[in-house]
């Protein structure tokens, strides 16, 4: 029975894992190869921890509860990979901007990026702080036993 549980605690963790990948998606793309366009094998990592902890969590909800926190800290990073993502894009867009038209893609470049980070920022900080409540209550809450003895 053990196993089973160890193995859904796991397939907890992989979840979780691949929905933290997902948030931290626009970092990894910053970091693609220019050459080949190929992704960081680096992305997998994320995914390998969260299994890792989801294996070692001592029940079902403390798992749950670790999953959520690190989907939260991945989803509260969001706006910081996006804006790495928006200077990759904005170094392409100047380095392929035709003579004369550097002023233009710069302003331009820089209003969508400061739009795509204004909006991942507010998407980040609400849904990163409700999933990281909702990790902490999860991973430390519980039933607490006390004990009132009369004198």
């Amino acid at each position: 029975m053990s196993i089973i549980k160890a193995l859904f605690r796991t397939v907890v963790g992989i979840t979780f894992g691949i929905a933290s990948m997902l948030a931290l998606t626009p970092a990894f793309a910053a970091f693609l190869d220019r050459e080949t366009n190929t992704p960081s094998p680096l992305i997998w990592l994320v995914v390998l921890l969260s299994a890792v902890l989801g294996f070692f969590a001592p029940t079902i909800r403390r798992a749950f509860g670790r999953g959520f926190l690190l989907l939260g800290l991945c989803v509260l990073a969001l706006p910081i990979s996006m804006m790495m993502l928006s200077g990759r894009v904005s170094s392409d867009m100047m380095a392929g901007a035709q003579e004369g038209t550097e002023v233009g893609t710069a302003i331009g470049s820089g209003i969508a990026s400061l739009a795509m980070t204004g909006v991942s920022a507010f998407i980040g900080f609400f849904l990163g702080s409700i999933l990281v409540i909702v990790g902490l209550v999860l991973a430390l809450g519980g039933r607490r036993e006390v004990i009132l003895r009369e004198r």
